[in-house]
């Protein structure tokens, strides 16, 4: 952020159209998610006058008037850490920063779903000593693998941030009933854009590749599962609980997180058990813990709401297994007795032992809604804890988008079209935009059509370029099986067979053509 347009003023001298960069106080506690705001209305004014004595603006992000206002001369003093001027992120340098990363020994992710399936059947942990790295013989069957890359030179000297901000603008524009919304103005989407440009200007962090990281991350995984396991069904015999193992595999997961949040995503899916409550805490757990790694919350914080997602559903142990699993209509009654799987997971947690308070308010939580409407406590706005609205919003996306015993699941931009439904009522519009931005069009395990009429599943976002993932070619243009499966980068730009550059024209829903994640190693 360029420090010549900051300005300290106080925060009853805040005008609609500034953006704040900074407070006179920590970010994390308030209830704005982002580290910087733009004031759009007289409450966000309202709401810093509560919170802060002084603020800082930023002339360069502020919008109308309040940009071309500037001072020549700032009347107040910097803050004593003042940040350094960032140059800024070119599509060149982030390619360079990826061919980096590729200089690593590279392997197929198609033998590496072969790998984990066939670790499941020997009982034995998988391992990259197992698979052959790729060589060119393979990598060259379709010109299209990462290492093939063709830059566009009208792109080398773009910053990232405009790149970011069409990718924004696109996702956006690609949910219908977005159009005609406030969901996010061209205003919002530079900010946006600059906020992420920055964050990935200073990050230092050791990306793993996703094939990589999955088989580092798989012990973890299966101890986290078993812990799981051993939660639930202690409570189902009214038994100690002891979160020992569980606060150990967290720990992993999160460690598995920073380096490459993808690698969970995919084994969420691989590794399904026959237990639906436990497959639901799991995935609700890994998304919650990637989302808050996204919005960069502390690492304590991202364990703490990991912890919660494994547990808020444990009162459901305590409810009956006709009701849990009813297939008909959800009465009144019956509402009320589901409900009460809140109380029950607060009883439980509050005698048990290494429960940190942050976890236990989270899981208090996960059903509040900020109209108040939810329950058990019919809480409302800010009095919702920020974890506990990512929770509540995870937790409806993933219920979205799982199969249950009364509906099907959807696919990821049929979800997302729910949820706005249930904008600033529901849930923050702001925490919505987060979520959004987190998943992208196309999440991991997201099955695409390309232009050249080819069929394949994302395996790993792009960190910051979400329109842009890695895609492993399922199928032909024929729409017949691939039989030599071959990833493409498209933020490579590589190009297709007739010179143009390869891109995803449309999400297909899940099976589509027969395919899931169990059986793309068949």
């Amino acid at each position: 952020m360029n420090t010549d347009h900051r300005e300290k003023i106080p925060a009853n001298a805040l005008e609609i159209g500034m953006f704040v960069s900074d407070l006179d106080r920590p970010w994390l506690g308030t209830p704005f998610l982002l580290e910087g705001v733009l004031i759009e209305e007289q409450a966000h004014i309202d709401t810093l006058n509560q919170l802060c004595e002084f603020v800082y603006i930023d002339r360069s992000l502020s919008i109308g008037a309040q940009q071309k206002t500037a001072p020549a001369i700032n009347n107040y003093a910097q803050p004593n850490s003042a940040q350094k001027k960032i140059q800024p992120l070119t599509v060149e340098s982030s390619v360079r920063v990826t061919q980096h990363n590729q200089q690593q020994e590279k392997f197929s992710f198609f033998d590496v779903l072969k790998e984990i399936k066939q670790s499941q059947q020997t009982k034995q942990l998988p391992s990259l000593n197992h698979i052959k790295p790729l060589n060119s013989n393979i990598s060259q069957h379709k010109s299209v693998s990462d290492n093939n890359a063709h830059f566009h030179d009208d792109q080398d000297e773009s910053s990232l941030a405009e790149h970011i901000k069409k990718d924004v603008t696109g996702i956006f524009a690609s949910l219908k009933n977005w159009k005609n919304s406030d969901a996010l103005t061209k205003d919002k989407a530079q900010i946006l854009a600059a906020h992420l440009a920055k964050k990935q200007a200073n990050s230092s962090k050791e990306v793993n590749p996703v094939e990589k990281e999955i088989v580092q991350v798989y012990p973890t995984y299966e101890k986290t599962q078993i812990a799981t396991r051993e939660v639930f069904e202690a409570l189902a015999h009214d038994k100690h609980i002891d979160l020992t193992n569980v606060h150990e595999a967290i720990d992993g997961m999160v460690d598995s997180i920073e380096r490459n949040p993808d690698a969970l995503m995919w084994l969420a899916k691989l590794k399904q058990s026959d237990n639906d409550a436990y497959n639901h805490a799991m995935n609700v757990s890994i998304t919650m813990m990637a989302m808050a790694n996204f919005m960069s919350l502390p690492k304590k914080q991202v364990k703490d709401i990991g912890m919660a997602g494994l547990l808020q559903d444990i009162g459901k142990a305590k409810v009956a297994y006709s009701l849990l699993h009813k297939p008909g209509k959800i009465t009144a009654e019956d509402f009320e007795g589901l409900k009460k799987h809140v109380d029950y997971a607060i009883n439980l947690l509050e005698i048990t032992e290494n429960i940190p308070k942050n976890v236990l308010t989270t899981v208090s939580q996960h059903h509040e809604r900020i109209d108040g409407s939810g329950y058990p406590f019919n809480l409302a706005g800010n009095k919702i804890s920020l974890t506990g609205q990512v929770s509540g919003l995870v937790d409806t996306y993933c219920a979205l988008t799982t199969d249950r015993v009364y509906a099907k699941g959807v696919y990821n931009q049929q979800a997302l079209e729910v949820i706005h439904k249930l904008r600033n009522t529901k849930f923050s519009g702001v925490l919505i935009d987060q979520l959004v931005q987190f998943l992208g069009m196309y999440p991991v395990t997201s099955l695409v059509e390309l232009n050249t009429g080819e069929v394949g599943v994302v395996i790993e976002q792009n960190s910051v370029r979400r329109l842009l993932p890695r895609v492993l070619i399922l199928l032909n243009p024929d729409k017949t099986k691939n039989a030599f499966p071959t990833t493409i980068n498209l933020m490579n730009a590589p190009i297709t067979p007739d010179g143009k550059p390869y891109a995803i024209v449309r999400g297909l829903p899940p099976n589509s053509y027969g395919l899931n994640p169990n059986n793309f190693y068949a």
